[in-house]
Protein backbone atom coordinates (compact mmCIF):
# COMPACT_ATOMS: atom_id res chain seq x y z
CA UNK A 1 0.00 0.00 0.00
CA UNK A 2 1.12 3.53 -1.07
CA UNK A 3 0.75 6.59 1.12
CA UNK A 4 -0.05 9.58 -1.01
CA UNK A 5 0.76 13.23 0.65
CA UNK A 6 -1.35 15.80 -0.29
CA UNK A 7 0.50 18.97 -1.29
CA UNK A 8 -0.30 21.83 1.37
CA UNK A 9 -0.49 25.23 -0.29
CA UNK A 10 0.10 28.36 1.64
CA UNK A 11 -1.56 31.60 1.62
CA UNK A 12 -1.01 34.87 3.21
CA UNK A 13 -4.05 33.81 5.59
CA UNK A 14 -1.41 31.45 7.29
CA UNK A 15 1.30 33.70 7.74
CA UNK A 16 0.34 33.65 12.05
CA UNK A 17 -0.09 29.51 12.11
CA UNK A 18 3.15 28.84 10.15
CA UNK A 19 4.39 25.22 10.67
CA UNK A 20 8.61 25.29 12.72
CA UNK A 21 11.04 24.34 10.30
CA UNK A 22 13.89 25.68 7.67
CA UNK A 23 12.01 26.67 4.75
CA UNK A 24 10.60 29.85 2.34
CA UNK A 25 7.12 29.53 0.27
CA UNK A 26 7.52 30.00 -3.22
CA UNK A 27 4.16 30.28 -5.03
CA UNK A 28 1.98 29.19 -2.28
CA UNK A 29 4.82 25.78 -2.09
CA UNK A 30 6.99 24.72 0.91
CA UNK A 31 10.63 24.72 -0.21
CA UNK A 32 12.48 22.67 2.81
CA UNK A 33 16.08 24.83 3.41
CA UNK A 34 19.13 22.46 4.45
CA UNK A 35 20.56 23.90 8.06
CA UNK A 36 23.82 25.87 7.34
CA UNK A 37 27.27 25.66 8.15
CA UNK A 38 29.96 26.79 11.00
CA UNK A 39 30.70 29.12 8.94
CA UNK A 40 27.45 30.72 7.41
CA UNK A 41 26.46 31.07 10.79
CA UNK A 42 29.54 32.87 11.65
CA UNK A 43 29.61 35.09 8.77
CA UNK A 44 25.45 35.90 9.85
CA UNK A 45 26.66 36.86 13.17
CA UNK A 46 29.61 38.79 11.55
CA UNK A 47 27.28 41.26 9.53
CA UNK A 48 24.90 41.24 12.39
CA UNK A 49 27.26 42.86 14.84
CA UNK A 50 29.07 45.13 12.33
CA UNK A 51 25.54 46.60 11.35
CA UNK A 52 24.06 46.64 15.26
CA UNK A 53 27.77 48.66 16.21
CA UNK A 54 27.31 51.16 13.11
CA UNK A 55 23.52 51.50 12.21
CA UNK A 56 22.07 50.22 15.85
CA UNK A 57 20.75 54.14 16.51
CA UNK A 58 19.50 54.74 12.86
CA UNK A 59 17.24 51.23 12.47
CA UNK A 60 16.65 47.73 13.47
CA UNK A 61 18.98 44.84 12.65
CA UNK A 62 18.42 41.22 12.46
CA UNK A 63 19.64 37.53 11.65
CA UNK A 64 18.90 33.99 11.06
CA UNK A 65 16.34 33.35 8.16
CA UNK A 66 14.09 36.80 8.71
CA UNK A 67 10.75 36.17 7.20
CA UNK A 68 10.33 38.59 4.21
CA UNK A 69 7.07 38.61 2.34
CA UNK A 70 7.50 39.40 -1.28
CA UNK A 71 4.17 38.83 -2.65
CA UNK A 72 0.69 37.56 -0.68
CA UNK A 73 -0.71 35.93 -3.73
CA UNK A 74 -0.08 33.79 -4.21
CA UNK A 75 2.44 33.87 -1.21
CA UNK A 76 5.69 33.97 -1.52
CA UNK A 77 7.64 34.13 1.67
CA UNK A 78 11.79 34.29 1.90
CA UNK A 79 13.55 33.78 4.44
CA UNK A 80 17.09 36.37 4.40
CA UNK A 81 20.11 35.41 6.62
CA UNK A 82 20.67 39.30 7.74
CA UNK A 83 18.63 42.30 7.28
CA UNK A 84 19.12 46.25 8.33
CA UNK A 85 15.52 48.46 8.03
CA UNK A 86 16.23 51.89 8.97
CA UNK A 87 14.11 53.94 11.43
CA UNK A 88 12.82 55.92 8.18
CA UNK A 89 11.57 52.94 6.06
CA UNK A 90 9.51 51.38 10.03
CA UNK A 91 9.96 54.38 12.61
CA UNK A 92 8.87 51.53 15.13
CA UNK A 93 10.75 48.22 15.19
CA UNK A 94 8.94 45.50 13.06
CA UNK A 95 7.49 41.98 14.75
CA UNK A 96 6.73 39.55 12.96
CA UNK A 97 7.76 38.50 8.98
CA UNK A 98 8.45 41.85 7.38
CA UNK A 99 5.74 43.50 4.98
CA UNK A 100 8.21 45.96 4.05
CA UNK A 101 11.00 45.83 1.94
CA UNK A 102 14.83 46.18 3.82
CA UNK A 103 16.89 48.54 3.04
CA UNK A 104 19.59 45.83 3.43
CA UNK A 105 19.80 42.23 3.14
CA UNK A 106 22.92 39.74 3.11
CA UNK A 107 22.88 36.11 2.14
CA UNK A 108 25.22 33.88 2.43
CA UNK A 109 25.26 31.12 0.00
CA UNK A 110 24.91 27.82 1.55
CA UNK A 111 26.45 24.55 -0.50
CA UNK A 112 23.43 23.36 -1.77
CA UNK A 113 21.87 26.85 -3.67
CA UNK A 114 22.16 26.86 -7.19
CA UNK A 115 22.55 29.87 -9.00
CA UNK A 116 18.75 29.68 -10.29
CA UNK A 117 18.12 30.09 -6.81
CA UNK A 118 19.94 33.00 -6.01
CA UNK A 119 18.77 34.76 -9.37
CA UNK A 120 15.26 34.00 -8.44
CA UNK A 121 15.78 35.48 -4.91
CA UNK A 122 17.79 38.44 -6.00
CA UNK A 123 14.81 39.26 -8.10
CA UNK A 124 12.03 38.81 -5.70
CA UNK A 125 14.05 41.08 -3.48
CA UNK A 126 14.83 44.28 -6.07
CA UNK A 127 10.97 43.29 -6.78
CA UNK A 128 9.68 44.90 -3.61
CA UNK A 129 12.30 47.68 -3.69
CA UNK A 130 15.21 46.69 -1.37
CA UNK A 131 17.85 49.00 -1.62
CA UNK A 132 20.93 46.94 -1.22
CA UNK A 133 21.56 43.66 -1.56
CA UNK A 134 25.00 41.57 -0.51
CA UNK A 135 25.79 38.05 -2.08
CA UNK A 136 28.00 36.22 0.30
CA UNK A 137 29.93 33.15 -1.38
CA UNK A 138 32.16 31.99 0.97
CA UNK A 139 33.29 29.32 -1.21
CA UNK A 140 34.87 31.36 -3.67
CA UNK A 141 35.22 34.05 -1.19
CA UNK A 142 33.73 36.72 -3.06
CA UNK A 143 30.88 39.30 -2.88
CA UNK A 144 28.19 40.17 -5.55
CA UNK A 145 26.56 43.65 -4.24
CA UNK A 146 23.05 44.45 -6.23
CA UNK A 147 21.79 48.05 -5.77
CA UNK A 148 17.72 48.65 -6.58
CA UNK A 149 17.76 50.46 -9.86
CA UNK A 150 20.85 49.94 -11.31
CA UNK A 151 21.30 47.08 -13.92
CA UNK A 152 24.99 45.93 -13.02
CA UNK A 153 25.81 44.16 -9.87
CA UNK A 154 29.47 44.89 -8.02
CA UNK A 155 31.88 41.78 -8.00
CA UNK A 156 34.32 41.88 -4.89
CA UNK A 157 37.02 39.33 -3.10
CA UNK A 158 36.79 39.24 0.60
CA UNK A 159 40.50 41.72 0.17
CA UNK A 160 38.44 43.80 -1.18
CA UNK A 161 37.23 46.82 1.28
CA UNK A 162 33.41 47.68 0.04
CA UNK A 163 30.31 49.69 1.65
CA UNK A 164 28.19 47.30 3.40
CA UNK A 165 25.59 50.75 3.86
CA UNK A 166 25.30 54.27 4.92
CA UNK A 167 29.42 54.52 4.77
CA UNK A 168 29.55 51.69 6.95
CA UNK A 169 33.25 49.78 5.27
CA UNK A 170 34.40 46.08 5.54
CA UNK A 171 37.33 44.44 4.43
CA UNK A 172 35.59 40.97 5.10
CA UNK A 173 38.61 39.20 4.94
CA UNK A 174 40.37 41.08 8.31
CA UNK A 175 36.91 39.78 9.95
CA UNK A 176 37.00 35.89 9.45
Amino acid sequence: MTTVLEKRVFTYEDIGHLPEGWYEIIDGERRDMTPIGFRHGKLENIFGEILRRNLKDKGYVATGEVGIIIRRSPLTLRAADAVYVSKKASPIEPIGMLEIAPDLIIEIVSEDNTQWEINEKVKDYLSIGVKRIIWVDPFTETITVFQHGRKEAIYLSFDEEFELIDGVMIRLKELL
